[in-house]
């Protein structure tokens, strides 16, 4: 199970003004709501930041709670005490809470019921927004828009190149592997950090392969 924290998240200048709001949201007891969103919307590294400032906040002694809003969604249907439980936790973790804008179920408006509640009640949350920072004003509807983005926003902006290579020379090392020019070609194609990682992660396997098929001739021709 991977662990999420700063000691493996690279700070890089596309995330730096980022992980700067979310220390200070969690140090301020006064801030109680944060939204992280990225340019992209996706695969740069919402919810390894998310998860960063939530260990950082249990390492307070503060109690945190996290769940998909897919999750979310799933298990309070069933259960009608769960939304109550969780407006009274320290600190809830809600990714990807735009899987519940298009839902109008009664258990996705409790959602949101219960996020106000906990806004009033001095409970911290922290969700992230799986949407291109462009498309959020068209594309969250207005009460959950005016509820969400009144606090505190924490956008992680566009990774350079010259971000994604900070990023990759960490991966590699870790994995292992030397920098050659498949690996540059995959960090110039990047789209976003999650396929770099994903992609980089996968060309370490392919070659782990190939130098044991490779180490498996030289032993039968020998």
């Amino acid at each position: 199970m991977r662990v999420f924290n700063f000691s493996n998240f690279v700070t890089a200048d596309y995330n730096r003004s980022a992980i700067d709001i979310g220390r200070k949201f969690i140090a301020d007891p006064t801030s109680v709501q944060m939204v992280i969103d990225s340019h992209y919307g996706n695969g740069d590294g919402m919810t390894h930041l998310m998860m960063s400032l939530a260990d950082e906040l249990k390492n307070t002694g503060i109690k945190v709670v996290h769940y998909s809003a897919e999750r979310l969604l799933t298990a309070a249907a069933p259960d009608v005490n769960l939304l109550c439980q969780l407006q009274g936790i320290d600190c809830l973790l809600l990714d990807d809470i735009n899987f519940l804008f298009d839902k109008g179920t009664a258990v996705s408006v409790a959602i949101f019921d219960m996020l106000v509640a906990r806004n009033s009640a001095g409970n911290k949350t922290i969700c992230t927004v799986a949407i291109a920072a462009n498309d959020v004003g068209s594309s969250i509807p207005k009460p959950y828009l005016d509820l969400l983005y009144s606090a505190t926003v924490c956008r992680l902006g566009t990774p350079s190149l010259a971000d994604k290579f900070r990023i990759a020379m960490v991966k590699i090392e870790h994995l292992g592997i030397s920098f050659d020019a498949s690996v540059n070609e995959i960090i110039e194609q990047a789209e976003n950090i999650r396929e770099l990682e994903g992609k980089l992660t996968r060309y370490a396997a392919l070659q782990s392969i190939q130098q044991n098929a490779l180490a498996e001739a030289k032993r039968q021709y020998n």
